[in-house]
């Protein structure tokens, strides 16, 4: 598994539809806004080609001007469930 933490820079006037459209999408959960108007969330994925394809799609939602991953780990769950 996957797992990337990003920060999403919308359009000032597009917070709420943006965070809303965020939530929507599959593996996509969103933390908090911050004072600054930048969304946080978490997306996790099978592997890392697939939180890219989900960055990708982040970008095409209308309001969003970035999409800026701050960390991204694989986790082996066959590792975790052995120890």
């Amino acid at each position: 598994m996957a797992i990337s933490g990003m920060l999403i820079q919308p359009r000032t006037d597009a917070v709420s539809a943006v965070a809303k459209a965020l939530s929507d999408i599959e593996g996509v959960t969103v933390h908090s806004v911050t004072p600054q108007q930048e969304i946080i969330i978490v997306v996790e994925a099978a592997s890392l080609q697939q939180i890219s394809e989900v960055a990708r799609t982040l970008e095409t939602i209308p309001g969003v001007l970035g999409v800026f991953p701050t960390y991204i780990t694989t986790a082996d769950e066959q590792e975790d469930e052995v120890n």
